[in-house]
């Protein structure tokens, strides 16, 4: 917040030379690599920390009103009780603040000290990060971490090639390949060959990306600089680690706060909740009533000076002396003073203690602990826990979030031939296999994979005899001809492909080789495939476990082992896959010469860049329909034959692109080119199976009025069975289906389903709508159809938006965030979700295969999606209840303590006499009633849902989720409420100040007849408050704890009576010599007594009344949920007297316990007849 901004010059493109021997001081625009996350420092803190605690505009006023009561002419109370419950809330907050900040301080310290290396003078140095400068050579070993961005020159493996795990950048595990360029590889492979002549680094201008970059390498060769463009696959990124490479040799590019990992360390966003909001508004009416309390109360002071200021010998004033409007000028800021209180000087941090505590509850709760994962609840953002409680619209990833991210190779097509279908009956396959194909596994190595493991995100129970037999050679139908001629564009190229087996070969060849995984190595030498996705993994998996096996990669070769023969080919090129292009190619050439394109990827892209003429499509088409009826996730696999000169007039173009934005533009364009004309293959199905409780979490979202939005890149056909699988789409539902691919064509279809809308409007139906990508394209970008959606969409009960983009899945929730005005969650697991989770109110990242950076973007992260369950309709639930309850009491209890202060101000001549104590002022707030409240807002809950499980197999109560719409209509924080809860206090308020006034104006205090003055009223007054204070919170808390009693009876009543015994002795204060006289009274014990009934009995006759005319629906369904669970412990109690007994006994019981059951059962079905709210 208060670091300076960054100078130009650090924002321009980064060029500079450097080689062994030149110190690094002719290049000062650039910034240093020490690292400073902390915000403050010794000097900096106390007026910094303090400048943010006063953009919060209730620290604002309370500095003012410290201010005013200072000035003695203003106040009658003493400064220090308004300046010691300012600085104590300041306090509070500036060490938490300094806390933290004192972490940033350790973990900067810790960053900035780590050892590296650095090469100068062919000599390996030890240096720190913090010492690292643009332009150094650093030596970077195996498992170690880069000091700062690098552009790697060379590396110990003779390829170039190193592995690095970014982990810490974008949480994602998986091995990372890089690489040098050739050349420099050549010259940086070994510290007896370095080259010393100067090298030339023109780089792009510092930029978040984490994945571009775009610069030229300037290298000696023959004598003159030869140019070498430089991409990502050069970048090695500080904070990545080291992996699978003994070391490597990089050139600092960027440093310190340039560096990608820093540029995208922006500030945390500070959400505020809704609740929060409303807060500071009302805080405003509030503000509007004291100063509306307070001209009346110097009005009516001017007015009592105008008559009888004069007369009333004992102020000694004069004609001349008197001032009536000047005085009553005075008068209003004593007011402003002792009305403050209306204000809760304590209820910001109230709030900010009650979220903690409600965050760590969340995060230590064992029911939102995933075993599979080893991970609880994470609460990143605490501030808006209660708008879990109201949410209304839930935003899904599929694949990890709804499903397991667990892939399954299921079928295989090739050619036309379809692969994986089952024999008739287990006990054939196993006869076949023993007898046949377990023979021709072991020589063909198909299925063990010797030397590699399986992964953790796959699971491969792939079998077909057929293709077992195809893959030997030695079954007839491995002579089935193709007759597959594919031919370069210019016809000077060309491969053929005879019959089914060599298809086969060349299919699994392609997923071998087609794809960005890698080997990695642990510890014990084990390997195992690790890629970008899942996805990836299991096809190179599957490949490999039909004796196709990858057994790694350079910069510029792959090497197989196919069918136990070793294979190497070149890798001229590749492409990998991202969310747009949504396809992954490579450029290979074979043992023969030959140049092919290799790709694989979606059959919406794969099949637009087919050419004309294709032999297999008719069939493949069909078992892709069959295959998304099932919910299998699909992809094509086609190939391109390329010439020399083809491949050379791509290599030109590749190695000129154009430097800065309009490069990655051009890059776009060339490859777009070059991957059409393709020929297909085949395609894979692969299952993606659902996390366990999904459909069942789903189906109480629904009853708890939840809209469900499941947004996905899958076609529509798989998008809509996953949606039925998991209870998205249910039996009674009418699905409407938008999939145009032109503007026109999409108006006219959204009117068609605006008629089938309204009629099941017309006919209570509920109803669902599927929509793809393009037509939703054309939905966001026309006003007049986003409105016409929308208004459909917020009635449907789930929407299904399948092809869609990481963008457009952030624009839809923004649609609805934005048009309709309700609380969104979104919920993810990828990177790809990312711009969804952070465009939601509420983000949640779920802890999965794809990375954490949709955990490290979210507001909470969560082992499973069936956590949501729990975490929205129990803590949710739970902490709306609590946060509002808790801001409405903090208003009541405070207008029950200015009220008396009012209307004392009409028995002392409107002089702004203080009625009560100063200390017990402060101590109000602070503490008495403060602390109670605090627990109460912790622990409490409406009802405990475990001690009201029925015997669902799921165990979830069949009428709990109806209780959410509280949150969701809002029904406690309301204007209404606030009005009634002041209304109260006021009411309150009034009967104390003047049923006590009656009763003490008449009543002798002790046996010498001396009767109460104003320090036994006040502490009467002030007594009686304290008690009905807690009396409110007594009546109010529904769950009872241990906390509960202990905060009541000692954190509040106890203290209280021991301050009240102090203060008898406190010297120069009001109560000094009251306390201990007034207690031994009688008559204070019968008051205290007589106000408590007179309140609990208004109270009693205004829940009486609420029950019989104003019952809520959650009300009503709690009195079913307590007769239910009367009736169960019942029936409870009878199973175990019938354990106990022997069988003649048990008949007679088994009677009464049916008598018991019918009973049971009727009162369920009493408690789920209350509509859906």
């Amino acid at each position: 917040m208060f670091w300076q901004s960054r100078p130009v010059t650090y924002n321009n493109q980064r060029t500079f030379e450097s080689n062994f021997y030149l110190v690094q001081q002719d290049v000062p625009q650039f910034p240093s690599n020490f690292i400073k996350t902390s915000r403050y420092n010794l000097v900096t803190f106390l007026p910094f920390s303090l400048l943010l605690q006063f953009t919060r505009y209730a620290n604002i006023y309370f500095l003012c009103i410290a201010i005013i009561q200072c000035i003695p002419i203003l106040s009658t109370l003493n400064p220090f009780s308004a300046i010691a419950p300012l600085v104590f809330v300041l306090g509070l907050s500036m060490c938490r603040e300094g806390w933290e900040d004192y972490g940033r301080h350790v973990s900067d310290n810790e960053v900035n000290s780590t050892d590296c290396f650095v090469i100068k003078d062919r000599r390996v140095t030890k240096t720190t990060w913090a010492d690292i400068q643009v332009g150094d050579y650093v030596y970077v070993r195996q498992d170690e971490s880069f000091p700062a961005d690098l552009i790697v020159l060379g590396s110990e493996k003779e390829s170039g090639a190193c592995y690095i795990e970014t982990s810490s950048l974008d949480g994602e595990k998986n091995l990372k390949p890089k690489s040098a360029i050739l050349d420099s590889q050549q010259m940086y492979q070994s510290l007896d060959t370095f080259n010393d002549q100067i090298v030339k680094v023109v780089a792009e201008t510092p930029s978040q990306s984490l994945y571009e970059f775009d610069a030229q390498l300037h290298l000696p060769i023959n004598s003159e600089f030869k140019k070498f463009q430089l991409t990502a696959k050069q970048l090695l990124l500080r904070g990545a680690q080291l992996r699978n490479t003994s070391w490597i040799i990089g050139i600092v590019v960027y440093t310190g706060q340039d560096s990608k990992i820093m540029r995208n360390a922006d500030a945390s966003r500070v959400k505020s909740s809704e609740i929060e909001r409303t807060m500071n508004i009302l805080i405003l009416g509030i503000l509007c009533v004291q100063i509306t309390l307070s001209i009346i109360s110097c009005s009516f002071s001017s007015v009592w000076l105008t008559k009888f200021g004069v007369d009333s010998f004992y102020l000694d004033y004069t004609n001349d002396s008197l001032n009536p409007s000047l005085f009553s000028f005075y008068v209003f800021f004593s007011y402003i003073l002792l009305y403050n209180t209306m204000i809760p000087i304590s209820l910001i941090v109230s709030l900010e203690f009650v979220k903690v505590f409600q965050s760590y509850f969340m995060e230590m709760d064992v029911e939102m602990y995933v075993q599979q994962r080893n991970k609880f609840c994470k609460v990143q953002t605490t501030t808006i826990n209660e708008e879990l409680g109201q949410v209304e619209y839930i935003f899904s990833d599929k694949t990890g979030t709804l499903t397991c991210n667990q892939m399954e190779f299921k079928y295989s097509v090739i050619g036309n031939s379809l692969y994986g279908k089952e024999p008739p009956n287990q006990s054939a396959k196993t006869e076949i296999m023993l007898q046949n194909i377990l023979p021709l596994q072991n020589k063909l190595q198909i299925h063990p994979m010797e030397g590699i493991q399986g992964h953790s995100m796959t699971n491969f129970n792939f079998y077909d005899e057929e293709l077992i037999n195809i893959i030997d050679g030695g079954n007839s139908k491995t002579t089935a001809s193709v007759n597959l001629t594919i031919k370069s564009k210019d016809n000077k190229s060309q491969i053929t492909i005879n019959n089914q087996k060599e298809l086969v070969d060349y299919y699994f060849f392609l997923l071998s080789s087609a794809h960005e995984c890698i080997i990695q190595y642990d510890q014990d030498k084990n390997t195992s495939y690790q890629g970008p996705s899942p996805d990836e993994i299991t096809l190179v998996d599957a490949a490999a476990r039909m004796g196709y096996k990858f057994t790694g990669a350079s910069a510029s070769e792959q090497n197989f082992m196919i069918l136990n023969q070793p294979r190497k080919v070149k890798l001229l090129k590749s492409f990998e896959f991202d969310s747009i292009r949504k396809r992954m190619s490579v450029i290979i050439k074979d043992e023969k010469g030959i140049i092919k394109l290799l790709i694989k990827g979606a059959d919406s892209i794969i099949k637009s860049r087919l050419s004309n003429e294709q032999k297999f499509l008719d069939k493949t088409i069909e078992w892709l329909e069959e295959f998304s009826r099932i919910g299998l996730r699909c992809l094509l696999m086609a190939t391109r034959v390329l010439s020399e000169d083809e491949y050379k007039k791509f290599d030109n173009e590749y190695n000129n692109l154009p430097e800065g934005e309009q490069r990655q533009i051009e890059l776009n364009r060339i490859t777009d080119e070059l991957e059409r004309d393709l020929t297909l293959i085949g395609a894979t199905a692969v299952e993606d199976k659902l996390q366990s409780q999904v459909p069942e979490t789903i189906a109480d979202l629904l009853k708890a009025n939840i809209k469900v939005w499941m947004l996905t890149g899958d076609k529509l056909e798989t998008a809509e069975n996953i949606a039925k699988s998991c209870k998205l789409i249910q039996g009674d539902f009418t699905v409407m289906r938008l999939s145009e691919f032109t503007e026109p064509d999409c108006l006219d279809k959204l009117k068609d389903i605006q008629d089938t809308y309204d009629l099941c409007i017309k006919e209570n139906r509920k109803k669902s709508i599927v929509i793809e990508g393009q037509s939703l394209d054309f939905i966001l970008n026309s006003n007049d159809m986003a409105s016409s959606f929308v208004q459909m969409a917020k009635d449907c009960e789930s929407i299904v938006c399948c092809r869609v983009t990481p963008k457009q899945k952030a624009d839809v929730v923004r649609l609805i965030k934005d048009r309709l005005n309700k609380i969104t969650l979104a919920i993810g697991d990828g990177a790809n979700d990312v711009n969804m989770i952070q465009a939601a109110h509420i983000g949640v990242g779920l802890y999965g295969n794809e990375g954490m950076r949709a955990v490290q973007s979210a507001d909470f992260a969560l082992g499973e999606f069936q956590c949501l369950w729990r975490l929205l309709l129990v803590h949710g639930h739970w902490n709306y209840i609590r946060i509002s309850e808790m801001i409405l009491y903090f208003f009541y209890k405070n207008m029950l303590f200015t009220i008396p202060q009012f209307f004392f101000s009409f028995f002392c001549a409107f002089s702004a006499q203080s009625f009560y104590d100063d200390w017990y002022i402060t101590l109000y707030n602070l503490i008495f009633t403060a602390l109670p409240l605090i627990i109460r807002a912790t622990f409490d809950q409406d009802i405990n849902y475990k001690q009201y499980l029925n015997y669902d197999a799921n165990q979830r109560i069949r009428n709990f989720p109806y209780l959410y719409y509280v949150g969701q209509k809002k029904t406690i924080f309301t204007i209404p409420s606030y009005m009634m809860w002041a209304f109260t206090g006021v009411i309150h308020g009034m009967i104390i100040f003047f049923f006590l006034y009656w009763i003490m104006d008449y009543e002798a205090l002790n046996i010498n007849g001396i009767t109460g003055g104003l320090a036994p009223y006040s502490l009467t007054v002030y007594t009686a408050i304290i008690l009905v204070a807690d009396f409110q919170i007594i009546i109010q808390t529904k769950y009872w704890t241990l906390f509960n009693v202990v905060a009541v009876s000692f954190l509040s009543l106890f203290l209280y009576g021991g301050y009240v015994i102090i203060s008898h002795y406190w010297p120069g204060e009001l109560m000094m010599y009251t306390p201990l006289t007034i207690l031994k009274m009688p008559s204070f014990w019968l008051c205290q007594f007589l106000i408590l009934v007179i309140v609990g009995a208004m109270e009693a006759f205004r829940s009486e009344f609420n029950r019989q005319y104003f019952l809520e629906t959650a009300d009503e369904i709690l009195v079913k949920t307590k007769q239910f669970t009367f009736t169960l412990n019942e029936w409870l109690s009878k199973q175990k007297k019938v354990a106990r007994q022997d069988s003649f006994w048990a008949e007679i019981y088994k009677e009464d316990e049916q008598e018991q059951v019918i009973q049971f059962e009727e009162t369920i079905k009493d408690a789920n007849q209350i509509p859906n709210q």
